[in-house]
């Protein structure tokens, strides 16, 4: 469970709703604080009821100039409130709770409003407050506020990525809240949710640190106990961890299958963007890329409502402009490295801590530069399509003049290709050079000199081993290489590559797909079997590993489409 998770949680279980004032009749007058409190934390109750409570209790604490009281009903109409109402009844919990002189109270308060401060992602300003907290529960000898601040503490660690710090520290919390389960909890406390609190950060901290092993036995613990106390609102948040641990040990489907319940069970108003965001990574990591598009917008739909978004969620924005680069869509391309430039510029201000610790595939140089590309693009996309029609309708005019002309070049290869064939015979061609090397009366030292280091002998056995080959027709084989044809010819691969290079006049790859194409030209001549076969069956005739292959070869040897060499050799038979 990712941080943000956490602190949205503490604000879920105590009051989750936003400020609504109602009227105050319908509040039983003669109820005790205690019982008020009872009420406010039912899970049952409805938002009207629960905002009656809490107004009704402020009003009440205030008339019997009860500062301890009143600190309470502040703090939780801090947490059923959003920003900057939140953070306003925090502010105003903090001054009953100095009236009060009761130095719990005041520890609470500023732990309160750190809590508030993370929540709405102000976390220096939540730092400022969890460690006077801390420094006042020392002196204090609270072990239940100390704790709670070392769980804060913790999470400012997770948000600076340091994980093994803040997972030691977690320990320590989960160790204390665990053993007070059993306590009877007084006014203000609440071992229970800490408990809970502490599972799910010290499982985030060992996801990121990989100990995925440790998380199996708290996953356990954690389900066991929410199952025996019938805690069933925690469950979605522990699935959703099991997600976000399958999605850091690559096993997306499963992280895709966890997060997707997660979703499916949350019973609460909050938008939860740490499974959004991981399911849309997921997706993209398993190549649905249209799916995963879905979920990561889903997290710039969060940015332009609130205009603030969590630097563990950058990443959504570098996905973003990857896809539409790799669409060809640089509008929204253009809009999202805008949107990622902005967020940088607010993370290295009010993050600078985090900022130097994020992995940018897209660092701010970068992004400046394809901004400014696609801008330019975008900028001259108007005269250029002006020049395009321009340029169309002139093509359209030269168009007919066009096929024409290339009709007649095409008549001029065909004509060219089909005289150059005519001159030997398939025979002739094929075991010239045999004819060449086994011919000679005379061994000719200075031909076979043409290699430094190379005995002629030597070379004049590969040409000989060569001329065979050619004559055998060998070269029809799809799997012979440099490497295997200079084994059987009894030489190793370099010395085999200068041979073809020198007397061949070419490497060994066009070596071998020019004897492949003159053997099919030879045979679409002669052979009328064969002019009626497509040209993916000639081109597994011919040895070559597909038609894509065959095609560009018939191109750069004969500058002609095959397709069009034999539709013109069908029209001249």
């Amino acid at each position: 469970m990712q941080l943000k998770c956490s602190f949205y949680i503490l604000i879920l279980i105590s009051l989750c709703f936003p400020h609504v004032l109602q009227a105050q009749n319908a509040v039983n007058s003669n109820l005790t604080n205690e019982e008020i409190e009872r009420m406010i934390d039912n899970a049952n109750v409805n938002p009207t009821k629960r905002w009656e409570l809490i107004n009704f209790y402020i009003n009440k604490s205030k008339k019997e100039i009860n500062n301890e009281a009143l600190f309470y009903a502040y703090r939780y109409a801090s947490i059923a409130s959003s920003h900057p109402l939140n953070i306003q009844y925090a502010d105003s919990a903090l001054v009953p709770a100095k009236k009060s002189k009761i130095k719990k109270l005041v520890l609470d308060a500023y732990l309160n409003r750190g809590n508030i401060n993370m929540a709405d992602e102000f976390y220096q300003k939540a730092l400022d407050d969890i460690l006077v907290a801390n420094k006042l529960s020392q002196e204090a000898g609270n072990d239940y506020i100390f704790n709670k601040t070392i769980y804060y503490i913790a999470q400012n660690k997770i948000y600076l990525g340091q994980y093994e710090d803040a997972a030691k520290e977690l320990r320590i919390c989960l160790n204390f809240f665990k053993d007070n389960l059993q306590n009877k909890t007084p006014l203000g406390k609440n071992y229970e949710v800490y408990y809970i609190y502490s599972l799910m950060s010290l499982i985030d901290s060992q996801t990121k640190l990989s100990k995925f092993n440790e998380n199996k036995v708290l996953l356990k613990e954690a389900f066991n106990y929410l199952e025996e106390n019938k805690l069933q609102q925690y469950i979605p948040y522990f699935i959703s961890s099991e997600g976000t641990i399958a999605y850091y040990a690559k096993d997306y489907e499963t992280a895709i299958s966890k997060l997707s319940e997660a979703i499916r069970l949350y019973n609460d108003q909050w938008q939860h963007n740490t499974e959004i965001f991981y399911l849309g990574l997921s997706y993209w990591h398993v190549g649905k890329k249209k799916l995963a598009l879905k979920y990561l917008e889903e997290i710039d739909k969060h940015y332009e409502k609130t205009k603030k978004l969590d630097p563990q969620f950058r990443s959504a924005y570098e996905i973003l402009i990857k896809y539409y680069n790799s669409t060809g869509n640089t509008e929204k391309q253009l809009e999202y490295i805008n949107k990622l430039m902005v967020l940088d510029r607010s993370y290295e201000k009010n993050y600078k801590y985090l900022y130097g610790r994020i992995v940018k595939e897209y660092d701010t140089k970068k992004l400046i530069a394809e901004k400014n590309r696609i801008e330019y693009t975008l900028k001259t996309q108007r005269v250029f399509f002006i020049v395009l029609f321009i340029l169309f309708l002139g093509g359209f005019l030269y168009f007919g003049f066009r096929i024409h002309k290339e009709k007649q070049t095409y008549k001029k290869r065909f004509e060219e290709i089909i005289a150059q064939q005519n001159k030997l015979s398939s025979t002739e061609k094929l075991s010239g050079d045999s004819a060449q090397y086994e011919g000679q009366q005379k061994f000719d030292y200075d031909f076979y000199n043409k290699i430094p280091g190379l005995n002629p002998i030597f070379v004049e056995n590969i040409l000989n081993q060569l001329a065979i080959f050619e004559h055998e027709n060998k070269f029809l084989d799809p799997q012979v290489s440099q490497k295997s044809l200079s084994e059987d010819l009894g030489t190793n691969s370099t010395y085999f590559s200068k041979i073809i290079n020198t007397y061949k006049g070419k490497n060994f790859v066009l070596y071998i797909s020019d004897l492949r194409l003159d053997y099919i030209i030879d045979h679409l001549k002669n052979d009328v079997k064969y002019i009626n076969k497509d040209v993916k069956e000639l081109a597994a005739i011919a040895g070559f590993s597909n038609t894509e292959n065959f095609s560009d070869h018939f191109r750069r040897k004969f500058d002609l489409k095959p397709s069009v060499f034999i539709k013109m050799l069908k029209d001249n038979m």
